[in-house]
C-alpha cells in the first residue's frame, strides 16, 4: 500500500509539473465532452471507467462542471478524490474549483483535495514555508422534515427489499447535498440516484421525497426507492408525504400490483425448475484471461474456444465481453458468434449493438439475429 502510494504521488507531481509546462487556455467543447461522457457510460466495470477518466483528465482542459459529471460515474469516494487531485492541474477555471468538493459523501475528502491543492500552488523553491489556513467548513444546513408519521425501521420484523438500511448520519449527509442544489432537476437526479443505489428504511425515503417540490417527482422517486426499501410493510405510510388523493392512490396501486407481482414470481419460482445460469465465478473464469490477452486477434480465438463451456450467458455478460475487443470487426464476429449461447435472446441485439460503431455493423447483426428465428 505503501509503494502504491509513492507511486500515485510519483504521477501526481509529473501531471502537475506538465501541466504547467503547457497550460490550459480552452476547455474542451461541449460536443468533445458529451462523446467522453457517452464512452464512459458505456464502461460497466469501474476500474475500466478510472483508466478512461484517468486518461482524459491527465491530457485534456476541462471545466469544473465536466469534471463533476465525470466524478459522478465512480462509486467509490477514493477513486473520486485521486480522480479530483490528477484533474486539477488541467483544469480549465481554477478559481471554481471549490465546486468540485459537493462531489464527495465527506468532508474528510473535500479538506485533503483541498491540502492537495494548496499544496501544489506553493513555490518551488522556498526557505520558510508559508502556513496555509484551512476554511472551516460550512455549517451544515438546517434540515426541518415536515411532522409526519415516520415508521420506526428498528422496531420492525417484517419482509425486506434488502438486509440493512443506510446509517441515518450518512443519511443526512446526502440530504443535506441535494437540499444545497439549486434546480428541482437537480434534485431529483440526485434524490432518484441515491434510492436506486442505497438501502434506505421508509422513513429515509418519505423524508428523501419531502426534499422536492413536485408531487410527481415525488411519486416517482417513492416508486423507484420502494425496489430496495428495508421495511417493506411499512411503505404505505409514503403516502403522507403527498397532499392530493390522486397521488395517494397511485401510490397504493402501485404498492398493490408490486406485491401482487412478487407473489406470483415467488409461486413461479417454487414451481418452475431452477433457470439456466452462469454464475458470476464462472463469469469471472472466462473473462478475467481474456481482459489480460494484450493481441487482440489471441483474445478472440480464445473468447471462441472458452464461451462455448456454457450456454446460459445473459446478454449484458456478452456484451460485457465484447466491450473488451477495440476492433469494430471483431466485436461484430464475436457478437455473432455468442448469440447462441445467450438465454435471454430477446435483450440481445439492445444490450450489444450499442457497442458497434457504425449502423452497418449493427443491421448486420440485426440481420444475423433474423435469420436465426
Amino acid at each position: 500500500m505503501i509503494k502504491k502510494g509513492f507511486l500515485v504521488l510519483g504521477l501526481l507531481i509529473a501531471s502537475l509539473a506538465q501541466a504547467q509546462q503547457a497550460p490550459c487556455n480552452q476547455a474542451i467543447s461541449s460536443l468533445q465532452f458529451q462523446q467522453v461522457r457517452r464512452d464512459v457510460s458505456l464502461l460497466q466495470a469501474q476500474n475500466q471507467r478510472y483508466t478512461y477518466i484517468d486518461g482524459f483528465v491527465r491530457g485534456e482542459c476541462f471545466t469544473t462542471y465536466q469534471l463533476i459529471e465525470l466524478l459522478g460515474f465512480m462509486t467509490e469516494e477514493n477513486d473520486r478524490l485521486t480522480l479530483a487531485m490528477n484533474a486539477y492541474p488541467r483544469l480549465f477555471n481554477k478559481q471554481d474549483v471549490y465546486d468540485v468538493y459537493n462531489s464527495f459523501a465527506y468532508f474528510s475528502s473535500a479538506f485533503r483535495l483541498h491540502d492537495f491543492i494548496a499544496a501544489s500552488q506553493k513555490p518551488v523553491a522556498i526557505v520558510q514555508p508559508t502556513p496555509i489556513p484551512v476554511p472551516t467548513p460550512p455549517k451544515p444546513l438546517d434540515i426541518n422534515f415536515p411532522l409526519l408519521n415516520y415508521p420506526n425501521p428498528l422496531l420492525y420484523n417484517g419482509p425486506k427489499n434488502c438486509n440493512t438500511s443506510l446509517s441515518d448520519n450518512d443519511f443526512m449527509v446526502f440530504v443535506r447535498e441535494i437540499a444545497a442544489l439549486k434546480t428541482e432537476q437537480e434534485k431529483f437526479n440526485a434524490a432518484l440516484s441515491i434510492a436506486t443505489q442505497t438501502c434506505l428504511s421508509t422513513s429515509q425515503s418519505m423524508k428523501l421525497a419531502t426534499a422536492l417540490n413536485l408531487e410527481n417527482n415525488r411519486l416517482e422517486l417513492l416508486k423507484k426507492a420502494y425496489l430496495r426499501v428495508y421495511d417493506e410493510a411499512n411503505y404505505d405510510q409514503a403516502v403522507q408525504v403527498f397532499t392530493h388523493a390522486p397521488n395517494q392512490q397511485a401510490l397504493r396501486d402501485f404498492l398493490t400490483l408490486s406485491r401482487k407481482n412478487a407473489l406470483a414470481q415467488q409461486q413461479a419460482s417454487v414451481q418452475s425448475p431452477p433457470q439456466c445460469v452462469v454464475s458470476d465465478a464462472e463469469y469471472t473464469n472466462i473473462r478475467t484471461p481474456l481482459a489480460n490477452e494484450s493481441s487482440s486477434s489471441t483474445r478472440l480465438t480464445i473468447a471462441r474456444q472458452q464461451i462455448p463451456r456454457y450456454n446460459c450467458y445473459k446478454s449484458r455478460q456478452i456484451k460485457d465481453i465484447v466491450s473488451l475487443f477495440p476492433s469494430s470487426s471483431d466485436k461484430l464476429i464475436l457478437a455473432k458468434f455468442a448469440y447462441d449461447y445467450v438465454s435471454d435472446k430477446d435483450n440481445y441485439f439492445f444490450e450489444v449493438s450499442p457497442l458497434l460503431p457504425s449502423s452497418s455493423d449493427r443491421q448486420a447483426l440485426s440481420t444475423y439475429i433474423s435469420s436465426k428465428h
